[in-house]
C-alpha cells in the first residue's frame, strides 16, 4: 500500500459495517453514492473528504426507498477516520472512530487498541496471556492505543460483571503496525475483527 499524505483542511475516511443484523448497505454522502454492498463486517478503502459537515444515509443495497441510517457527521481535517455502523436493526447509528495520524510506527513493537460493537454484549475486559490489559469498555466504546512486543498473544473477551470468557482467540502482532481489535456480532455470536489501521501508512 501506498502511503497517505494528510493535508490539513482534509481527511481520510473508510466505512466498517459492524450492525450484526442489519442487511448489505449502500452509503450515501450529499446525496451521492460513495460505497455500494458493504456487507457485514466489511471494511471500505479509505477516501479522502475535505473537513466539513456531510449528511450521511445508509440504504439497503440497491434500495433507495427509507435509509435505515440517516445521520449529520462532522469531519475535522488533518486525520483518519473509520466510521462504524453500529446497533441493532431498529437503533442503528454512525459512530465516528479517530485513526489517530500522531501514533507511529516502530520496529521494536507493535500497536493495538480494543472497540466493542457488540450491540447486545454488556461491559466486557479484555486479558492478554491471563493478564487483564483493559477494563469495563461498554458498547461503543474503545481503548488507547498500547505498544507491545510483536509476537502472537491469546486474548480472551470477558464479561466484566463475573468474568465469564465469552470469545477467546489468537491475534499475530508485526512491528511496524498499528492494529484495531473489533468486537462484533450478538453476544451468543462474537467475532474479533482485527484490522490494519491506515495510520499504519502515514508518509513519514
Amino acid at each position: 500500500m501506498d502511503c497517505f499524505n494528510i493535508e490539513k483542511d482534509s481527511s481520510f475516511v473508510r466505512i466498517f459495517h459492524a450492525a450484526p443484523n442489519a442487511p448489505g448497505v449502500d452509503i450515501y454522502v450529499d446525496d451521492s453514492l460513495l460505497f455500494s454492498n458493504i456487507r457485514f463486517q466489511d471494511f471500505t478503502s479509505y477516501v479522502p473528504l475535505e473537513k466539513g459537515e456531510y449528511k450521511v444515509d445508509v440504504y439497503p443495497t440497491n434500495s433507495k426507498e427509507k435509509p435505515v441510517i440517516s445521520q449529520m457527521l462532522e469531519i475535522k481535517g488533518g486525520n483518519m477516520f473509520t466510521i462504524a455502523a453500529t446497533g441493532n436493526i431498529d437503533d442503528l447509528s454512525l459512530l465516528v472512530i479517530g485513526d489517530y495520524i500522531s501514533k507511529e510506527t516502530s520496529d521494536d513493537y507493535s500497536t493495538f487498541r480494543a472497540i466493542h460493537l457488540s450491540p447486545e454484549a454488556p461491559a466486557v475486559d479484555v486479558l492478554v496471556d491471563g493478564e487483564t490489559l483493559f477494563k469495563d469498555i461498554k458498547f461503543r466504546q474503545g481503548t488507547s492505543y498500547v505498544d507491545v512486543k510483536p509476537d502472537q498473544y491469546k486474548i480472551k473477551i470477558a464479561l466484566t460483571s463475573n468474568g465469564d470468557v465469552v470469545l477467546p482467540f489468537k491475534v499475530n502482532l508485526k512491528p511496524n503496525r498499528i492494529y484495531t481489535i473489533y468486537v462484533v456480532g450478538d453476544l451468543d455470536d462474537l467475532s474479533a475483527i482485527q484490522s490494519v489501521d491506515g495510520n499504519t501508512y502515514i508518509c513519514k
